[in-house]
C-alpha cells in the first residue's frame, strides 16, 4: 500500500514539474515574440509626430529682415508702410532607424523606449506683401507689383531677399519649437505606446533626449 502511495506521489510530482516547464516555455516564447514584434518599430523609419502651420508678419524697424531689405533696396518695410507676411510650416519627426533609438526590456511585457533627438523640417508656403497705405496685398517679388512703387531690383537681389526670408522663418521656427516641446513628446509617446501595446506590451516607458538649446533645423 505504501509503495502504491509513493508511486502515485512520484507520478504527481513529475506531472507538476512537466506542467510548470511547459508554462515556463510558453511564457519565454511569448516574451521573445513580443520583443521581436516591438523591435519592428525601427522599420517605421521617420515618424512624423507633429506639424505646425503659422503666419507671421514682419514690419518692425529692428527686424533683421527689415535691415537687409533696406541695405538692398534703399528703403525699409516700415518706411513704405509695407508688411511682409510669411506662411510656413514646421514638421517634427523622429528617425527610428537612428542608432540612438533603443528598446530596453525591463520586465515581462514591460519596456523602455529611448528616443533619438527630434528633427525639425521647416518650409515657406507663401510670402506676400501687404500695402498698409493702400490696403491691398502684393505678390512677393514680382517686378510688376514692385514697379508700381517706382522701384525695381535684380535677380541677385531677389535671391538675397529669399535667403534672408528663410533665415527669418528659421528664427521664428526656433521659438515655436521651444514652446511646443511637451506637445511633441506627448504626440510621440501616444503614437508609439499604442503601436507597442498592439504588439502585446503591457507597459511602456519613454526617455527623450531632445536638446532645445542646440537645434538642428533643415
Amino acid at each position: 500500500m505504501e509503495l502504491i502511495l509513493l508511486g502515485l506521489i512520484v507520478v504527481l510530482l513529475v506531472f507538476v514539474i512537466i506542467k510548470q516547464f511547459k508554462n515556463s516555455s510558453k511564457t519565454e516564447e511569448k516574451d521573445i515574440h513580443i520583443s521581436n514584434d516591438i523591435t519592428q518599430l525601427k522599420s517605421i523609419g521617420e515618424l512624423s509626430v507633429f506639424q505646425v502651420f503659422s503666419k507671421e508678419i514682419v514690419t518692425k524697424k529692428d527686424s533683421a529682415f527689415n535691415g537687409i531689405w533696406k541695405s538692398i533696396l534703399g528703403w525699409s518695410l516700415s518706411e513704405r508702410q509695407i508688411a511682409l507676411i510669411f506662411e510656413f510650416e514646421i514638421t517634427f519627426l523622429y528617425d527610428l532607424r537612428d542608432k540612438n533609438f533603443e528598446i530596453v526590456v525591463l520586465d515581462n511585457d514591460h519596456y523602455k523606449i529611448i528616443m533619438p533627438e527630434c528633427k525639425y523640417k521647416h518650409s515657406i508656403i507663401d510670402m506676400k506683401f501687404y500695402d498698409e497705405k493702400n490696403a491691398k496685398f502684393l505678390p512677393f517679388l514680382l517686378p510688376d507689383s514692385i514697379n508700381s512703387t517706382g522701384l525695381s531690383f535684380s535677380e541677385n537681389d531677389k535671391n538675397k531677399l529669399i535667403r534672408e526670408a528663410k533665415e527669418e522663418v528659421k528664427e521664428l521656427s526656433l521659438n515655436l519649437i521651444r514652446n511646443l516641446e511637451s506637445k511633441i513628446h506627448k504626440s510621440a509617446r501616444d503614437t508609439l505606446e499604442a503601436i507597442a501595446k498592439g504588439f502585446g506590451a503591457k507597459k511602456v516607458e519613454f526617455e527623450f533626449k531632445d536638446n532645445t538649446q542646440k537645434l538642428d533645423i533643415n
